[in-house]
């Protein structure tokens, strides 16, 4: 009987992000594509459900209230547990405007197409890694 196959556990993603609209069309889009999402609404908080689950990616806002995403990528790469955890980070700011450096493994305008969006978390997800290419 097919139905005794083990099932297989989709790969969860932290969704840190304060904005609920944003953040809900994204979990919405992640879940479609058979991802399991856990939310955070600021820094502080995903370093909490950080502790708790153990993503296969993390995506976070830069912008956000208590501790930013910068700062809350800091504190992450400290920690060698999570070196293996990519994260993409989002922003309304460009790129060359933000300090993160080398601390992120992708960085995407917010407004980018959803299509790029999942492409890029795919390709994150399943160990294509940083990418050199420019977001559109």
């Amino acid at each position: 009987m097919r139905d005794e196959q083990p099932q297989r556990l989709e790969p969860l993603v932290l969704l840190v992000e304060d904005e609920l609209g944003l953040s809900k069309l994204m979990v919405m889009v992640l879940e479609d594509e058979g991802y399991r999402v856990v939310e955070a609404a600021n820094g502080a908080q995903g370093l909490t459900k950080l502790e708790q689950e153990k993503p296969a990616l993390i995506i976070t806002d830069y912008m956000m209230p208590e501790l930013n995403g910068y700062e809350m990528v800091c504190t992450i790469r400290k920690n060698r547990a999570y070196d293996d955890v990519p994260i993409l980070m989002m922003s309304a700011a460009l790129p060359q405007q933000l300090p993160v450096g080398d601390l992120v493994d992708y960085f995407l305008p917010k407004g980018t197409g959803l299509e790029k969006l999942v492409a890029t978390i795919r390709r994150l997800i399943e160990g294509g890694g940083t990418s050199s290419e420019s977001t559109p």
